[in-house]
């Protein structure tokens, strides 16, 4: 354990303001380390300034937005028991409108899943809560959101419960996310369509990722290097 706290908890939390307004990239290693807050070890701290030197090393990538005639769709995946100390899953999901992204979460579960399956559900209805948000604000912005909204999930089990009229015994907290899930997919809300893990770009959102791949989804949601830099 850290002598002072002081410090970490300073960087964190000027880690999770850039990771909330505009580099997604950080947002899972961010809400990880943000766990140890009230007693970091040394090995958090260490991980933190790694977190801000892979910063400086790409400060010149910047979000970008685009202008492209595509509605709003979304992308959610977990990581399924990845807490060691509580075996509890990682969720996490992007929203992208008109090519662009708009919206991004990464977060704990609050419960233990027994289950990928189960891990992915309770993701999909932790997204689909933050989609009808995002669907209504659009609305009130007179802003026309065709339905249903296309969502990318990469577990297939997970799909076919969905799509399919036979319930199956599950723990309690899972059985009310399902049949919340279930009413949107029902009535034509959403449309849960497989996402190969190798195009799941919400994937950066649950885990910390190999730099090769982590570059790769990064581009994929518009963090881009400037282009005053590239013709540096």
């Amino acid at each position: 354990m850290l002598p002072n706290n002081h410090q970490y908890a300073s960087l964190i939390g000027g880690l999770l303001y850039v990771a909330v307004n505009t580099r997604p990239d950080i947002a899972a290693s961010v809400s990880i380390l943000g766990r140890s807050v009230s007693s970091p070890s040394q090995a958090d701290w260490t991980e933190a300034k790694r977190v801000l030197r892979y910063l400086k090393s790409t400060m010149d990538h910047k979000l970008t937005l685009k202008v492209e005639e595509l509605g709003l769709e979304v992308y959610v995946d977990a990581d399924w028991a990845s807490d060691a100390a509580s075996r509890k899953s990682n969720s996490g999901y992007v929203f992208l409108f008109g090519g662009g992204l708009i919206f991004w979460g990464s977060r704990k579960q609050t419960c233990v899943a027994l289950s990928s399956t189960e891990a992915e559900f309770v993701a999909l209805a932790e997204c689909c809560q933050e989609l009808t948000w995002i669907v209504r604000m659009l609305q009130d912005f007179s802003v026309d959101v065709p339905t249903p909204v296309l969502v990318h999930e990469d577990n297939q089990s997970c799909i076919k419960q969905l799509k399919s009229t036979k319930i199956n015994n599950r723990s309690k907290h899972v059985d009310i996310k399902y049949h919340f899930v279930r009413k949107l997919y029902e009535d034509n809300l959403i449309d849960v369509r497989y996402c190969p893990t190798d195009q799941m770009v919400a994937d950066m959102l649950t885990k910390p990722l190999a730099p090769q791949r982590l570059a790769r989804f990064r581009e994929a949601v518009g963090v881009h290097q400037s282009r005053r830099s590239v013709g540096e």
